[in-house]
């Protein structure tokens, strides 16, 4: 949890949660137009002058509901036995997995990757969260002790901002994603561990 989520009450902890789930919802169902404040309102049950305390737009919710997402699927990961050899194979199963989870949600997708172009002020620390957690995602399928985990994340989260951003705007045919990601694991973290 981020330090500002460990001020948060438990209660506030569980409406924000909502709020996100519910913007998430709507990106998934409708895109990003579907996104509105009181849409979100009316599906969370929280109010809209709460959601205005946790949030200045809705490219600020979609963003720290991405963050969220990526927040889990670490746990997730930190907590299944995966049954990989190799870092290289851990991360092409993560990514291939995470690769067919966008592609299966192009509106929601569509959202996400116009709610990224935001140059608000506000939506910076979301965008950092996101970073944050791309990173610790990836880091964690590679190992705290591989070598370079940090600077191979780094550089895998810009291909997945590029090659999302190409599949949504239909520059990249379906596919595109799992193979750009493929192909940064193969030129970036060794097959076998004797390489």
């Amino acid at each position: 949890m981020t330090q500002e989520g460990s001020r948060r009450s438990a209660g506030q902890e569980m409406r924000r949660r909502q709020v996100l789930e519910a913007a998430i919802r709507l990106g998934a169902e409708g895109g990003y137009d579907a996104v509105q404040m009181r849409a979100v309102a009316d599906r969370s049950g929280v109010a809209l002058g709460t959601i205005y305390r946790y949030f200045s737009s809705k490219d600020d919710l979609l963003i720290a509901g991405l963050a969220g997402w990526l927040r889990l699927t670490r746990k997730k990961l930190e907590e299944e036995e995966v049954r990989c050899d190799t870092p290289h194979e851990r991360l092409t199963r993560l990514l291939s997995g995470v690769a067919r989870s966008v592609e299966a949600s192009p509106m929601l997708m569509q959202a996400l990757v116009r709610a990224q172009g935001s140059t608000s002020p506000a939506s910076g620390p979301h965008k950092l969260d996101v970073e944050d957690e791309q990173r610790a995602l990836i880091v964690t399928a590679l190992g705290d002790d591989h070598p370079n985990a940090t600077e191979i994340a780094r550089v895998i989260g810009h291909v997945w901002s590029s090659a999302s951003t190409r599949w949504v705007t239909g520059l990249a045919p379906n596919g595109s994603l799992c193979a750009e990601f493929c192909n940064a694991i193969d030129m970036l973290v060794p097959a076998t561990t004797g390489e």
